[in-house]
């Protein structure tokens, strides 16, 4: 009888990318948050400074492009990675946020919650593969 094999091992360099990507998810975290926290203020009322429409702006940024990275380098592990572009489109703005009708608005939370929970999915996606790793060495 034969033997029945195991995982392949990780290479060194792909343990080191994943634990590289998985550093990176979870600094996108309070960045994705705050993103959040800008536009539900923004549609409930709150004025909006320059200030604040400038720094929305620059989350709006650093979202897109953190994203951009991640989805390079996780591929088909970045769970439901390209759904996130329909929902920077749907931001443009503050201003236009706080103009929104609710029903357009409840589809931009409910997009946002989605991606955040497929943040989270594919953290524990990689953690695991980490973590079968370990057990294996």
């Amino acid at each position: 009888m034969r033997k029945a094999k195991g995982p392949v091992p990780l290479a060194p360099a792909e343990r080191e990318r994943l634990e590289e990507c998985l550093a990176g998810i979870k600094s996108f975290f309070p960045i994705w948050l705050e993103y959040h926290l800008a536009f539900r203020r923004a549609y409930l009322g709150e004025p909006v400074t320059v200030e604040q429409e400038a720094r929305f702006l620059q989350l709006k940024s650093d979202v897109a492009r953190r994203h951009q990275y991640l989805f390079d380098q996780l591929g088909r592990d970045y769970v439901d990675g390209a759904y996130i572009t329909d929902l920077l489109r749907s931001t443009i703005n503050l201003e236009k946020v706080a103009k929104t009708q609710s029903t357009n608005y409840y589809k931009i939370e409910n997009n946002w919650h989605r991606f955040y929970m497929n943040l989270q999915d594919t953290v524990t996606s990689i953690q695991f593969r980490l973590e079968q790793e370990d057990r294996q060495t």
